[in-house]
């Protein structure tokens, strides 16, 4: 699925990533809460934009980019 993190600017998420977008899309979380797996893919999604990430003294706080929108047919490339 493909994701507009700015206008004319798409990156391409997995339907694994989408999952966790959908699962954290709420609130903001830590680093620290998540399995090895999970703190990978939010690292992953924070580099192409979908998250944002705030260094704290010793841990990562992720949230949603509240600029973000999702294409609803963007399966397509």
């Amino acid at each position: 699925m493909f994701v507009i993190i700015a206008p004319r600017v798409k990156v391409f998420i997995s339907d694994a990533q989408l999952s966790f977008v959908r699962e954290h899309q709420h609130d903001s979380f830590k680093a620290s809460q998540l399995s090895p797996e999970q703190a990978e893919t939010a690292k992953v999604l924070a580099d192409k934009a979908i998250l944002v990430r705030k260094k704290l003294d010793n841990d990562v706080q992720y949230a949603l980019n509240r600029r973000v929108r999702f294409l609803q047919n963007g399966d397509k490339k």
